[in-house]
């Protein structure tokens, strides 16, 4: 061995052998490595692909535009019943998780605020005609006393016929007599005689026609126990089981039945019970 590598053109040779095995070593190493990197790269991909090919965009984008236009809509309902709301914050990022969300998330959402929508044009909001409340839900002294005064004592020398009825007239500054006080169901809005009436509520109608005291009367249900009534009309617009839409014009104010003067008494019924209407006046 010592005789070989006295010769300096075998030291070269052996030098040159250990130099092509360390780049024959860093040449494997580096594909090794290259192929680790490809494979990951392809294992990484699948996801990502799968991810992107769950995104119907088509149908997102037709379900951004329905949410688009149902905002619209319920803020032009609220605002025609003056009912104020809160602005609505869109998103507006184009990463693919947030598109993977929106895509996930849009047609339920979409849903929702069709079905929001839905549910309140069968709330009686606001008031069903022009005009001004002029008498409240609750207590009140009848405006039409019906006490009267039986006269038991006759005198022969009168006129009076005898079980003649005469009204009780009420004395200035005298307190009301407890006949006199009365429980009003609903509202009177005072209105010109032959204004339009409109439903305050998506719904069927259920009674169309004369009602004792109310005079000609529309009754209109509107689902979940909710119920409107129209009284002392003076013109019928629709008969019973038709269905009306909000603000469809229903009847004309009148002073039919048992009322003071032209106005239109309204009234709302949960569970048949009626319930102060203001209460819907405002959400």
């Amino acid at each position: 061995m010592k005789a070989f590598l006295k010769k300096k053109k075998n030291i070269n040779l052996l030098l040159g052998l250990f130099l092509f095995l360390i780049f024959a070593q860093s040449v494997v190493i580096a594909k090794l490595y290259s192929e680790r990197n490809d494979k990951n790269y392809q294992v990484n991909l699948v996801p990502i692909n799968t991810k992107k090919d769950s995104i119907d965009y088509s149908k997102m984008k037709t379900d951004l535009v329905q949410i688009d236009e149902t905002v619209r809509n319920l803020h032009q309902f609220l605002a025609s019943k003056n009912v104020e709301d809160n602005a609505i914050s869109l998103l507006s990022k184009d990463s693919l998780q947030d598109a993977i969300y929106v895509s996930n998330v849009s047609n339920r959402y979409s849903q929702y605020l069709v079905n929001l929508q839905n549910k309140l044009q069968t709330v009686p909001l606001g008031l069903p005609t022009d005009g001004y409340i002029s008498s409240n839900f609750g207590k009140r002294i009848n405006p039409i006393p019906t006490r009267t005064v039986l006269l038991a004592s006759v005198n022969k020398s009168s006129d009076v016929k005898k079980d003649s009825l005469v009204k009780a007239q009420p004395q200035a500054n005298s307190s009301p007599e407890a006949d006199q006080i009365q429980f009003h169901k609903g509202l009177d809005i005072a209105v010109a005689y032959g204004t339009d009436v409109r439903c305050a509520a998506a719904g069927k109608v259920i009674f169309s026609g004369q009602k004792g005291g109310y005079g000609n009367c529309i009754i209109i249900s509107h689902g979940n126990g909710l119920d409107t009534l129209y009284g002392h009309l003076s013109e019928l617009l629709v008969k019973e089981n038709d269905v009306v839409k909000v603000n469809d014009v229903i009847a004309k104010s009148g002073n039919t039945g048992r009322s003071t003067g032209p106005h239109l008494h309204y009234e709302v019924h949960k569970n048949n019970t009626p319930v102060n209407p203001r209460l819907f006046l405002n959400l």
